[in-house]
């Protein structure tokens, strides 16, 4: 049964992410997020046969812990470790930044696991459904710990069949980024509440140089990751519904591939991949599109302010929520939503220790210290109006579109990552023509019918 484990697991870690990008997994959001340094070496932390469990100086408990952090953000982890350390005297925590997915998987399936991980929301349903993950349910109703200054989608984020196997402490969600400038030299006073006005603003000023390829992009096809989701949750789209089946040839879908087909058309597929993929070349350094004045619309995370002020940029921008469509004014500011959080193994030696410190790093004194950190939003409802969270541009935004609850839940699906590439195969035929939208939805969904 183990090695059945390790096996589907190791397969789960390699898979493409296909519908992530920008930040698509909340494991990579905050490395994004920061926009000041690149993945290096591990984080000094205990050595290895330490971090295994046993006692600590005198007579607290020690509690292994770890994050998949490096470099500035696993510093403030450490920060976060000293804090609770230094706050009681029972136990002693000791941090360890592992990146190796292959690495956890494999010490968690044994006497040698963590007593505490810190994973995406994505990752604790994937743990969970293979047996991973000791319920945090079962802590929370034995103790009465009160869950409720949770975010509810924060919480529904980490629930497996109703119950709670992650606790979040940071949050992640994407919204709209748009040109002042660019908006305002077309004749608008204000940023667009539908797809249909963001359209006709898109086509109005993008902008070709005299070579036929695009200067300016105002349609927001990059990210490719957006564009295959926010564009498509405006309309009212979904990959797959309430029950966490594939459902790839609903109107909404078809709405929005239809938009943006139409868009390529007016300007060129070639154009428009052209311009994508310098854009994606230069994506978060001092050349990105958006940054340089390129792009009317982007559709990106909360760290994108603090990057674009790292890298000097000029450009006036604002943040408004993701467009909803005439007919559905309600879809409006609907995105995926995710979290980091915090799981205890089945196999660890030390949970009681481990919950303690769960609690802790997830309340409102850890999260802060986290979310401050690592440039993420914040989990918790009671940090949405702290002064010093509000005071990191772009958040009281982003924070505003959080208080709508309208994130998109991943799906519980086990077959998740054979469903999403046939999604980008469908999708990649729609944008090369080879496929109406009509046409590769209905054979994506005839492909994707007996996927669980």
């Amino acid at each position: 049964m183990k090695k059945r484990i390790i096996s589907s697991m190791l397969t789960f870690t390699m898979a493409a992410a296909v519908l992530t990008g920008c930040g698509g997994s909340q494991d990579s959001a905050s490395t994004q997020a920061a926009g000041t340094q690149a993945a290096g070496a591990e984080a000094p932390a205990p050595a290895a046969d330490s971090a295994q469990g046993g006692e600590a100086a005198g007579d607290a408990e020690t509690v292994t812990f770890w994050y998949n952090n490096t470099g500035d953000e696993a510093k403030v982890y450490e920060e976060a470790i000293a804090t609770y350390n230094a706050s009681q005297s029972k136990y002693k925590v000791e941090g360890l930044s592992v990146t190796d997915a292959q690495k956890l998987i494999v010490a968690m399936s044994s006497n040698e696991a963590p007593d505490v991980i810190k994973i995406s929301n994505q990752t604790v349903i994937q743990y969970t459904k293979n047996d991973l993950l000791e319920s945090l349910q079962d802590l929370i109703d034995q103790e009465g710990y009160d869950t409720s200054g949770f975010s509810e989608q924060a919480l529904e984020a980490n629930r497996v069949d109703g119950a709670l196997y992650g606790l979040p402490f940071d949050a992640y969600t994407i919204q709209m980024f748009y040109n002042k400038t660019l908006l305002e030299e077309a004749g608008y006073t204000e940023p667009p509440k539908t797809m249909e006005e963001m359209y006709e603003m898109a086509v109005k000023v993008t902008k070709l140089d005299d070579n036929g390829n695009i200067d300016i992009l105002g349609y927001p096809l990059f990210p490719y990751a957006s564009a295959r989701q926010e564009l498509i949750y405006g309309f009212g789209g979904r990959w797959w519904d309430e029950n966490s089946k594939p459902s790839p040839d609903n109107s909404g879908i078809l709405d929005s591939l239809k938009m943006n087909v139409a868009f390529r058309e007016e300007f060129g597929g070639k154009a428009l991949d052209g311009f994508i993929g310098t854009a994606n070349t230069n994506r978060y350094t001092e050349q990105d599109m958006f940054f340089q004045g390129k792009q009317l619309f982007r559709l990106d995370g909360s760290w994108l302010p603090t990057m674009m002020k790292n890298f000097n940029s000029t450009v006036d921008w604002g943040i408004t929520l993701i467009p909803g469509t005439e007919e559905h004014p309600e879809y409006r500011g609907t995105s995926r939503f995710e979290t980091d959080s915090v799981a205890i193994p089945v196999m660890a030696a030390h949970k009681e220790g481990a919950w303690d410190f769960t609690k802790w790093l997830c309340g409102e004194e850890g999260a802060k210290i986290i979310d401050l950190g690592t440039g993420n939003l914040p989990a918790l409802k009671a940090l949405y109006d702290d002064s010093d969270i509000l005071a990191v541009p772009g958040f009281a935004e982003f924070i505003d579109a959080l208080k709508e609850e309208k994130g998109v839940q991943y799906p519980q699906m086990t077959d998740y990552d054979e469903y999403m590439n046939l999604v980008n195969s469908a999708l990649d035929a729609v944008y090369a023509g080879s496929k109406t939208p009509e046409e590769a939805m209905s054979d994506l969904a005839g492909q994707s019918s007996g996927l669980e």
